[in-house]
């Protein structure tokens, strides 16, 4: 079925016949996602793993990943990283039993989600964070997660400026900068202090990895990061690492 929203044609796929044309016999052709205002904003121009269209740049980025950061040795230099914090969540879980305090399960487990991810990712507990006010990290994530996949009135009415003017009075537009002004300067102070030639890099976490790819990369190097590609990377394995754990500690705990 044939929808338009907007000036943008939509196509309903809802029988099993049509399902299969789409995922199976055409995935190449109907893989990429759609370019909208939040997630070109929040992927800096589709600098990132998600959103970037399926073509070559997608192949080497995915390579890189795939490669040096999410291979199998490095994932099991992770491990023991997994169990200090779970040991931490269970000692705290213990500490409120005894006092028999209330614990709010969900705020806990996003904690425990976000303590891996840092550590990962930054190189740097999450509780003892110098890059992000940690009472308000759930909420910037939230608000991520909210903006890459949220639709505004320029995605539908992109002619003669209508839909920009609408966003504009709406506010959306306004939320969608202010998203991304709070996340680029976390992810900056990050960057900023990996930069930092005093700081010891005896453990690399995917930072290090990213800024030395980075330096050492030659102009005929097929993978050109910059500044930007390691914001958009981040921004896809913050987000996509934060929902895989709530998910699998859930279950686990469940």
């Amino acid at each position: 079925m044939l929808l338009h929203l907007g000036f943008v044609p939509v196509t309903v796929i809802s029988s099993r016949e049509a399902a299969e044309e789409v995922l199976r016999t055409h995935d190449l052709d109907c893989c990429s996602r759609p370019n909208l205002v939040g997630s070109r904003l929040i992927s800096r121009g589709f600098k990132d793993l998600n959103f970037t269209p399926y073509g070559e740049e997608w192949k080497e980025r995915r390579r890189f990943l795939v490669g040096e950061l999410f291979c199998s040795k490095k994932l099991q230099s992770f491990i023991y990283i997994k169990e200090v914090e779970c040991n931490f969540l269970v000692k705290k879980l213990s500490e409120s039993a005894v006092d028999q305090s209330p614990v709010d399960l969900s705020k806990t487990l996003f904690w425990l989600a976000a303590s891996i991810l840092f550590r990962v990712a930054f190189g740097q507990s999450f509780h003892e964070s110098e890059f992000t006010d940690t009472d308000k990290i759930d909420e910037l994530v939230f608000e991520t997660e909210t903006a890459q996949g949220s639709f505004t009135c320029s995605d539908f009415f992109p002619i003669a400026g209508l839909g920009w003017l609408v966003d504009w009075i709406s506010g959306q537009h306004k939320r969608l900068n202010d998203v991304f002004l709070k996340l680029d300067a976390l992810l900056q102070h990050v960057i900023d202090d990996h930069s930092n030639p005093g700081r010891s890099k005896d453990h690399k976490d995917i930072v290090d990895v990213m800024l030395d790819v980075m330096h050492k990369q030659g102009k005929d190097d097929s993978l050109r990061l910059t500044i930007d590609h390691i914001k958009g990377l981040l921004t896809v394995i913050n987000v996509s690492t934060h929902l895989y754990n709530c998910i699998e500690m859930e279950y686990e705990f469940t």
